[in-house]
């Protein structure tokens, strides 16, 4: 569940900074998630999947 959690959370981040870029600079935006769409899409979201799995515990001394 707490995987679920951090990947909502992390693609949450990446749609409101996108948004937001989005509104400042819409034509030169539209360039920008167009070319790295097709570029990166796919290695974003094997990104967000990694960073979301969950994490070793330490154990404290």
């Amino acid at each position: 569940m707490q995987f679920i959690k951090d990947f909502v959370r992390n693609l949450v981040i990446l749609v409101v900074i996108g948004m937001v870029l989005f509104f400042m600079f819409p034509g030169m935006m539209k360039q920008v998630f167009e070319l790295y769409g097709i570029l990166f899409g796919p290695l974003a979201l094997v990104v967000l999947i990694v960073i979301a799995l969950p994490r070793a515990k330490r154990k404290s001394r």
